[in-house]
């Protein structure tokens, strides 16, 4: 048995193969329901009209019995009560046993049951005939008449009775024949039902299995095929040629599809490799040539390609202008460093000439001490000589002048470098935003700049403190100036006071004292300072080179980031 079913859905081919087996197994109960069906028809009939009849027919010879026992009874009995109650039961066996004939006839279906039926009525009726002339003549006490009954019954009635019972055993036979007949029946069909539910479970079990074989066939191959090669399109494989499925199933339905799958696939991942080849070889001036092949969740990854491809492209751009932006901070770094560095120059000239002017500023106090000291020690002889020393305070008061000057002086150049060391703090500031924007690259160039920016710090410390040592020279010679005013006066106005001039002359001698003293402190601050500028100058040398050497690391990040071809926006 052959079944086309390589045409259909497996859920087809499923479906028709259990029609099939429901079909033929339907077929079987069918059959079978039919042969029980017969089977129940013929015990019914047989139970409804052979088994049951004989009952009824035994029981009607039983009446029949007691019909002739009456008979006899009535004809034998001498009384006449006796022969009237026999002649009730007599009649009431009559009529039992015409209700049971009334009774077996309608069962009688077959011809030889109808036949043997007549055969019985036809009896019945002799014999009743027979019968009632017997009881007409026996029925009574009279002897002669009772014995002529008994001779009557004995030869006529006799061979009727016997006619009627050798009916009613032909009846019965007929049923036992019939009802024989009908059970080899019954064994014959119950044989050939068992015989058709088998060849019908076997001829089932051949067709189904036939048809789970093919199904099995046709689902089963095909899926180990397709299973081998998604086993290999699994482990990246996606260039083989999935297996050709002819049919029409689910089954090639999935390899179409995992074909199909496969070529998008294969698509879509080639394009990648282009796409992230050329960015890998700093190419991100590049574009997807099948954008429509990324559906669904594949626009994912072409989405996230293309957000890198922005974010490198403008990563790198932001990387070039920050280069060029550190390349011309340097540039500039390195003008102001070369700018500061002759700042720091001429500090230290200036400082130099500040020191100098403060060494005669010593100098000249120096000698108005000792002047000061021989006024003092010579105050008792000076009376003589107060013209001449009067000349001599005139000569002090123009020296002292020219000191007030020189502190002026002095008083500006410091000025000068705390102006000085305002730029180079500047300077240094502007130096450190310029390291931060550079990042890793200028964090060498930070840390100069921040030394820088502790040397300025210290330039301007130093400068206050100059200044404000200067202050108080300048103070000082105030001080020494009005001291000088106040002794020409004295000595154009008292010369007899030369005791007060001498004491005049301590204090200033004191005064004149405190004033070397505050030079020297000067002295040795001009001299820091200049140890300052110096170190100025040496770092904004330093921060010169480190400028250049951060430019020449500028032009290098440009190089390498023009080694990248960027999108043109």
């Amino acid at each position: 048995m052959k079944l086309n079913l390589k045409g259909m859905k497996i859920q087809q081919r499923l479906t028709v193969g259990f029609r099939i087996t429901l079909i033929i197994a339907s077929l079987a109960s069918v059959i079978a329901l039919v042969v029980v069906f017969i089977m129940t028809s013929q015990y019914d009939r047989t139970l409804t009209y052979y088994a049951f009849p004989q009952g009824d027919i035994a029981l009607a010879m039983n009446e029949f019995a007691e019909v002739r026992s009456a008979t006899r009874a009535v004809i034998g009995y001498e009384e006449q009560s006796a022969i009237d109650t026999t002649m009730v039961q007599h009649e009431e066996a009559v009529a039992e046993l015409e209700r049971l004939m009334a009774v077996v006839e309608p069962t009688m279906v077959t011809k030889e049951g109808k036949e043997a039926f007549a055969a019985i009525e036809d009896a019945l009726v002799k014999y009743y005939e027979v019968e009632a002339r017997v009881l007409e003549i026996g029925a009574t006490t009279d002897q002669e008449l009772c014995t002529q009954a008994q001779e009557i019954a004995i030869n006529e009635l006799t061979p009727v009775y016997d006619a009627v019972d050798d009916a009613f055993t032909a009846l019965m036979k007929i049923n036992v024949e019939k009802g024989d007949g009908t059970q080899a029946l019954l064994d014959t069909l119950r044989f050939i039902l068992a015989g058709v539910i088998i060849i019908v479970i076997a001829v089932a079990a051949v067709v189904s299995n036939q048809i789970g074989t093919s199904i099995a066939k046709s689902i089963g191959k095909p899926i180990r095929v397709l299973v081998e090669r998604l086993g290999a399109f699994g482990e990246g494989d996606l260039s083989s040629e999935f297996p050709a499925v002819q049919g029409k199933d689910e089954i090639g339905d999935i390899a179409r599809a995992c074909e199909s799958m496969a070529k998008k696939l294969s698509v879509i991942i080639s394009d990648a490799d282009r796409l992230l080849g050329e960015m890998a070889n700093g190419n991100f001036y590049i574009a997807t040539d099948c954008e429509d092949a990324y559906t669904g969740e594949f626009n994912g990854l072409l989405m996230g390609m293309r957000k890198m491809n922005r974010q490198m492209d403008a990563t790198l751009k932001e990387i070039n202008g920050a280069s060029e932006m550190v390349s011309s901070g340097a540039s500039n770094l390195a003008e102001g460093s070369q700018a500061l560095a002759e700042g720091a120059t001429d500090q230290a000239a200036s400082i130099e000439e500040v020191q100098a002017t403060i060494d005669s500023v010593t100098d000249g106090l120096e000698k108005t001490v000792e002047q000061i000291d021989e006024a003092y020690t010579e105050a008792q002889r000076c009376v003589l000589e107060a013209e001449r020393s009067h000349d001599e305070m005139e000569t002090m008061k123009e020296a002292m002048r020219r000191i007030d000057e020189t502190s002026q002086k002095i008083g500006n150049i410091i000025g000068e470098i705390e102006d000085i060391a305002s730029q180079t703090n500047l300077l240094s500031l502007n130096a450190a935003i310029e390291a931060a924007r550079a990042g890793d690259a200028g964090r060498g160039f930070a840390v100069v700049a921040d030394q820088i920016r502790s040397l300025a710090e210290q330039s301007a410390e130093s400068a206050v403190n100059t200044r404000q040592l200067i202050e108080d020279s300048i103070n000082e010679v105030a001080k020494g100036n009005e001291v000088t005013e106040r002794t020409a006066k004295v000595l154009e106005t008292v010369v007899d006071s030369i005791r007060v001039i001498a004491d005049t002359s301590k204090v200033l001698s004191e005064n004149s004292e405190a004033q070397v003293q505050a030079m020297e402190q000067a002295v040795a601050g001009i001299s820091r300072i200049s140890e300052v500028v110096q170190s100025n100058s040496a770092t904004a040398e330093e921060t010169s080179a480190t400028s250049e050497e951060l430019s020449a690391q500028a032009i290098s990040m440009n190089e390498l980031v023009g080694r990248f071809k960027l999108r043109q926006e």
